[in-house]
């Protein structure tokens, strides 16, 4: 039986931040494609600070010339956090985006909701009260435009939270290796759900890694953080906030 090939498209879960190896980034996707029961990885287009209008910009056009068997859609953090969200225009983009991956994906698309995220973040009540606002109108989109397109919907708020199972990173944002792998593991059971992947155990929290690996990666993240992020930021008077 061939492969099944499979594209991701979004933001910085999907690159792999805060799962920094010795080569480069890794996280979820690639654990998801690593493994002898998963898809295989044909390109993860994937970047940092990618909004929903992003991939629609840049990433979808060449997810489709991958001609994929699956593709994962996962994004709209950066959408949430910004000073500009507007729900109409997320959920014409989002439309746009699953319509035409649906299209494109010769056996169907993963979507995901978004988790919590300011379980994990230092913001102020006012703050907290408008992001989780932000959040729900992002879930709702994801979910009706999930629905009617018939994708598998890995939903975030379903599984243990990161922050209380040791699974985030030193940013607070991002999950760690522990965390990526943790998703990966759901990421399975929808595609073993949608017949995609052969069956096999569900998904558990991994085992936690040794302190010292612990203390490499934790070092490897903050060191990615301040090239990706704080240094090109420097470099430029008056720029904002990285973006995840």
């Amino acid at each position: 039986m061939a492969p099944v090939r499979l594209v991701a498209v979004g933001d910085s879960l999907s690159e792999g931040v805060g799962d920094p190896g010795p080569g480069g980034l890794r996280g979820w996707v690639h654990y998801l494609t690593s493994g002898p029961d998963g898809p295989e990885l044909v390109a993860n287009l994937a970047r940092t600070g990618a909004t929903v209008a992003d991939v629609r910009r840049h990433q979808l056009e060449r997810a489709v010339a991958a001609a994929p068997d699956v593709v994962t859609c996962v994004v709209g953090v950066n959408d949430v956090l910004s000073g500009r969200f507007d729900a109409a225009a997320f959920e014409r983009d989002y439309e746009h985006v699953v319509a035409t991956l649906v299209g494109a994906a010769g056996a169907g698309v993963l979507t995901m909701t978004l988790h919590d995220l300011t379980v994990g973040l230092p913001l102020p009540r006012g703050r907290r009260v408008e992001l989780r606002h932000r959040i729900a109108r992002a879930n709702e989109v994801v979910e009706r435009v999930s629905a009617r397109h018939g994708t598998w919907v890995l939903d975030a708020r379903a599984v243990a939270p990161l922050r209380a199972g040791g699974m985030l990173s030193l940013d607070l944002l991002h999950p760690n290796r522990r965390g990526h792998r943790y998703v990966a593991a759901f990421a399975l059971d929808v595609l073993r759900t949608g017949g995609v992947c052969p069956p096999g155990p569900g998904a558990v929290v991994p085992e936690a890694d040794p302190l010292p690996r612990r203390v490499i990666a934790g070092a490897r993240h903050v060191r990615w953080l301040a090239g990706h992020l704080v240094r090109p930021l420097l470099r430029r008077p008056g720029a904002g906030a990285g973006r995840p």
